[in-house]
């Protein structure tokens, strides 16, 4: 939709309409303002990941755990698990099916009560990949517990997935490994049901990421994405700043 002096509004209405309302229910269900106000908007520096000695899979526990510090669900039980890359329908361990893909990330599921996040050991060397897979999982943990239904149905849940990880602070993250996957042709799985990634286009990405740093009231910090989503996120918060009643209600919840 286009007005008098250009675009009125950042995404397509049905799109920026679900997405404020879907983080309303996030808010809601997760945390409101008082959540968001604990949780940083992280982006790849030693102030958020120190260095570490350890390597294999002790260091993508350190990973996993400051992760789930980070998210605010550091006490949260759940336990770790490594794979090696395999083809379509094979059995991941004793706890996962990848569906489909053969080159899967990660995985999350429930099995007797247990929470289990997986990834493939490959990534230990591509921390950033696996920092943006194991918030991704880990965010998949979070819609776990809420008991509404998803805004739209249950069909949008690897959309719900993708604004979780915004609204955890792992936006950042999120958009820097979906558009790795779009310029390489990689494939990287989603965990859940273990598809490719690139459920949210770059500008998906950037208002989600504006959303979080609008309501936080933060600037994102130059050089941590690529140029065209970090353009386009500064878009978004200017249009944000500019309508700020999209944003009102949300400020409203505690």
């Amino acid at each position: 939709m286009f007005g008098l002096f250009g675009k009125s509004r950042f995404l397509d209405a049905e799109e920026e309409e679900w997405f404020l309302e879907t983080w309303a229910w996030l808010m809601t269900n997760l945390g409101g303002m008082q959540r968001l106000a604990a949780v940083p908007l992280v982006v790849p520096t030693r102030e958020y990941f120190p260095p570490t000695e350890a390597e294999g899979h002790d260091r993508a526990l350190y990973i996993f755990g400051r992760i789930k510090t980070l998210m605010g669900i550091g006490d949260w039980p759940c336990t770790l698990i490594d794979y090696e890359r395999v083809e379509a329908r094979q059995r991941v361990g004793h706890y996962a099916m990848v569906q489909r893909g053969k080159t899967a990330n990660g995985t999350f599921q429930i099995v007797e009560g247990e929470v289990i996040v997986s990834y493939a050991q490959d990534l230990v060397a591509q921390p950033r990949q696996l920092i943006a897979t194991l918030a991704h999982e880990l965010s998949h943990y979070l819609l776990a517990t809420i008991k509404t239904p998803i805004p739209g149905g249950n069909d949008l849940h690897e959309l719900a997935t993708e604004l979780t990880v915004a609204y955890a602070g792992f936006g950042v993250f999120g958009a820097n490994a979906a558009f790795r996957f779009e310029q390489h042709q990689d494939v990287f799985g989603q965990g859940w049901s273990a598809q490719s990634s690139g459920y949210f286009s770059e500008a998906m990405w950037a208002f989600a990421i504006a959303i979080f740093a609008e309501l936080k009231g933060v600037e994102v910090p130059k050089g941590q994405m690529k140029e065209s989503v970090a353009d386009l996120t500064r878009k978004a918060q200017r249009y944000l700043k500019r309508n700020d009643p999209l944003l009102a209600p949300l400020r409203e919840i505690a």
